[in-house]
C-alpha cells in the first residue's frame, strides 16, 4: 500500500535532518540512542525524521547533536553544502506495510521551491 504526502519546511531543516540521519546510521546509531544521548526523550528522534511530523530540530538540539555524535564543533556537524531554497515543498511517497498500520519505506518524489 502506498500514500503521497506534501508538506512545506525549510530546505535547511529538510538538509539538517537528512544529514542528521545520514550520520547516524554511518555510526550505527539508532533513534533511540540517539534521542538517549542528547538528553531528551526516546522518540525525538524518530519525530524528526518522520514525515509526517512536524517536529524539527532547533538551534539547543544542534549542540546536543553535536555532543552525541562527539563532535568537538558545531560546525562540524553541519557539514553540508548551504541550501539553494528558503522554503520548499517536499512530495514523498510512503510505502506501507501489507495491514497499512507502518510505513517501511519513504522516497522523496519532488522538491519544489516556495
Amino acid at each position: 500500500m502506498n500514500k503521497t504526502l506534501e508538506f512545506e519546511t525549510t530546505q535547511f531543516d529538510f538538509e539538517l535532518v537528512n544529514h542528521v540521519k545520514l550520520l547516524r546510521k554511518e555510526q550505527g546509531i539508532s533513534k533511540e540512542n540517539l534521542s538517549i544521548k542528547m538528553g531528551l526523550s526516546k522518540t525525538f528522534v524518530g519525530n524528526v525524521e518522520s514525515f509526517t511530523q512536524r517536529h524539527k530540530y532547533s538551534t539547543r538540539h544542534l549542540a546536543l547533536l553535536a555532543k552525541a555524535f562527539g563532535f568537538k564543533n558545531i560546525s562540524d556537524l553541519v557539514q553540508f553544502p548551504t541550501p539553494k531554497y528558503d522554503k520548499i515543498k517536499v512530495t514523498v511517497k510512503q510505502t506501507f506495510n501489507e495491514s497499512g498500520s507502518k510505513v517501511i519505506g519513504n522516497e522523496v518524489l519532488r522538491i519544489e521551491e516556495l
